[in-house]
């Protein structure tokens, strides 16, 4: 086993070369109605990435990807914007006694067979999906239909439903009032250029293996009692090999190692897909597709 980095490329996946993954964008092989929803407004969550994983990290039978979803930017200032009763009506077993949120439970439980939904600490969702082959290479999905709403206190749709991801990531990183040019951003140089304004907007990924990570297969740990290797002790020259994005290996959370890491995870900053990490970075466990996040 090995561990990758991934590399942003500065063209899109199309429909006809899906190169390893892709960030922001579509999901692929899903039907609008498999879409996760965020429980806590029932707008779609934000589709951002979709990773093809390499044979070593195949832990599930028949399956060869995986997607991940996250709450829209402007729904998270501190903690989730939310509408009143509907996260409890959306997971629960039971259909809602209250007829608005019938819609919105349906479309949870007629989503795809594999998704799983988590929280962070602030009670905002995320979302992955386990894909296929066929669905890995399927067609990619259009966000779906945003159904009738009448709430009492309800909540703007989302920004990225109307310009996409990136260029939603880009408004919120980039400042007209620092008088900086466009290309002295990291998103800009990371995505070679202001991002358009369309919701099909991606960029594609690579993995490229690194053999010098001594990691590689072990479960990170803060623990001193097992072979897994501190990359912050003796400052070793392989560190300098991992690149923030990576597949497995060593891990460098921006506050504590996860407790649920196993071998099988991936590392990522908030340019992986637009996100609010409070500058930090996040770790998405592949085998018990647990996730969480800290803050610089």
């Amino acid at each position: 086993m090995i561990a990758y980095n991934i590399e942003i490329l500065k063209n899109p996946a199309t429909e006809s070369e899906r190169f390893d993954g892709w960030i922001f964008g579509l999901p692929p092989g899903i039907n609008p109605e498999q879409w996760p929803v965020d429980p806590n407004t029932g707008y779609p969550l934000m589709h951002g990435f979709t990773l093809k994983l390499p044979e070593d990290y195949r832990i599930y039978d028949g399956i060869v990807g995986i997607s991940f979803f996250a709450i829209a930017l402007e729904h998270n200032d501190g903690g989730p914007e939310y509408v009143e009763d509907l996260e409890e009506a959306l997971l629960s077993d039971q259909s809602p006694e209250n007829a608005l949120f019938k819609p919105f439970w349906d479309s949870v439980q007629n989503g795809h067979p594999t998704c799983k939904y988590v929280t962070d600490t602030l009670g905002c969702y995320y979302a992955t999906l386990l894909l296929t082959e066929e669905e890995f290479n399927g067609d990619f999905c259009q966000p779906p239909k945003i159904l009738t709403r009448s709430f009492d206190s309800d909540i703007s749709s989302p920004d990225w439903l109307k310009e996409g991801g990136a260029s939603c990531f880009w408004k919120q990183t980039y400042s007209p009032y620092l008088d900086l040019p466009p290309e002295k951003y990291g998103v800009y140089r990371d995505l070679g250029g202001i991002p358009k304004e369309e919701v099909n907007y991606s960029r594609a990924i690579s993995l490229k293996s690194n053999p010098k990570d001594p990691n590689a297969g072990k479960q990170p740990t803060e623990s001193e009692s097992t072979s897994y290797i501190n990359p912050y002790e003796n400052e070793p020259d392989w560190v300098e090999t991992i690149s923030p994005n990576h597949l497995g290996g060593t891990t460098f959370p921006i506050q504590s190692i996860p407790d649920f890491l196993t071998p099988y995870y991936i590392e990522f900053g908030e340019i992986f897909g637009g996100y609010n990490f409070g500058s930090g970075n996040a770790q998405l466990d592949i085998k018990t597709r647990d996730f969480d996040w800290s803050c610089g």
